[in-house]
């Protein structure tokens, strides 16, 4: 059975603890034959429960998000063809091109010629007959996109960090200066490598968490964490460049052009991202499957407190158990060792 997890660049990816995370679920002897990944994000913990024969259901209110989730989770067998591929990368003189990107994102976060071929790729993606083809085209798209950042993210200007003659103690200058081209090839070729069969109906749905209609013997809950101190860079800040791709006859009516990154508001929401309703959302969710089994990852330093947390559960007529997984290494954020990974494995009280 395939065991290779798709190699993640968000923040806050699971990928590194998800075997752990899978060993605190096997340990409780749990009965489960579906589960439903309700922030499904870099699709890691539906790509797990995929390879361990379940029926996996991803669920995420971003479209970028989704696509990722049909691409990998949903599909099963298609992969995208060497044919398919050239076609993505290829200008049709015969083709009336848009090119929003490099409109609206000037010297922002890519040289100009990067912004004329992303512009490109995405319509010619956009052409392509078979959905699933299209989904691994934008998978790898949102990576080479990804890849060629500073930090993987967009909610800085600054592509100087790339384009500077100085040395430097981040990055890889190497990667950025490859070309989308090239990297896109690579994306699509790995793509391809992760598509594998577990003769199960895997679905993938865009959906906001408390509006999500799916369910599961098992839901996975793995929310914004929003820090007890310090400002908050909400996860749609972070990634709404790629939002705007899968939007891309429309976004520019959502451009925030009063920011410095023109910001695409596009599926911005308050929704488990306000230090002031967090916890009711979170208390909200937990009593709309407090009939199911509930893993929810967490750490610590956060609202809810982790004592918060488990009366939440209490409160909701589920027993749970806490676990600590520690390790530390985080995506993006290495440097705080004081920050704690925890799993809540939740039941129904008898």
């Amino acid at each position: 059975m395939k065991n290779t997890l798709p190699v993640t660049r968000y923040y806050g990816s699971k990928r590194k603890i998800i075997n752990q995370i899978w060993e605190f679920i096997e340990s409780e002897n749990l009965e489960f034959d579906s589960t439903l990944d309700i922030f499904g994000g870099t699709g890691t913990f539906s790509y797990k429960a995929k390879i361990e024969g379940k029926e996996a259901h991803y669920s995420d209110i971003f479209k970028f998000n989704t696509l990722i989730g049909k691409a990998l989770i949903q599909n099963n067998t298609h992969k995208i063809t060497d044919a398919e591929l050239n076609f993505v990368l290829t200008k049709d003189d015969n083709f009336n091109y848009k090119f929003f990107i490099k409109e609206i994102f000037s010297d922002i976060y890519y040289l100009e010629h990067e912004n004329e071929l992303i512009d490109i790729m995405v319509q010619n993606i956009n052409r392509l007959k078979n959905y699933y083809s299209k989904y691994i085209a934008y998978y790898a798209l949102f990576q080479t996109c990804l890849i060629k950042r500073p930090f993987n993210t967009f909610h800085r200007k600054n592509l100087n960090l790339r384009t500077n003659d100085v040395e430097r103690q981040f990055g890889n200058k190497v990667t950025w200066e490859k070309s989308i081209e090239d990297l896109f090839r690579k994306f699509c070729i790995e793509a391809n490598s992760y598509i594998f069969n577990n003769n199960r109906k895997n679905t993938a749905t865009k959906s906001s968490a408390l509006s999500c209609t799916k369910t599961a013997d098992l839901i996975y809950i793995d929310p914004p964490y929003v820090s007890e101190k310090g400002s908050h860079v909400d996860y749609h800040s972070r990634y709404h460049f790629l939002e705007a791709l899968v939007n891309y006859e429309t976004f520019k009516d959502y451009v925030n052009f009063e920011k410095l990154n023109h910001e695409v508001k596009l599926g911005k929401t308050l929704e488990f991202e306000s230090k002031t309703s967090i916890s009711n959302d979170i208390s909200s969710l937990i009593q709309k499957y407090n009939n199911k089994i509930i893993v929810f990852s967490y750490r610590n330093k956060g609202i809810p407190s982790i004592k918060e947390l488990k009366n939440i559960f209490i409160e909701n007529n589920m027993c749970c158990r806490i676990c600590l997984i520690k390790t530390h290494s985080y995506a993006l954020n290495k440097s705080n060792k004081a920050l704690g990974e925890y799993l809540f494995i939740a039941k129904p009280k008898k």
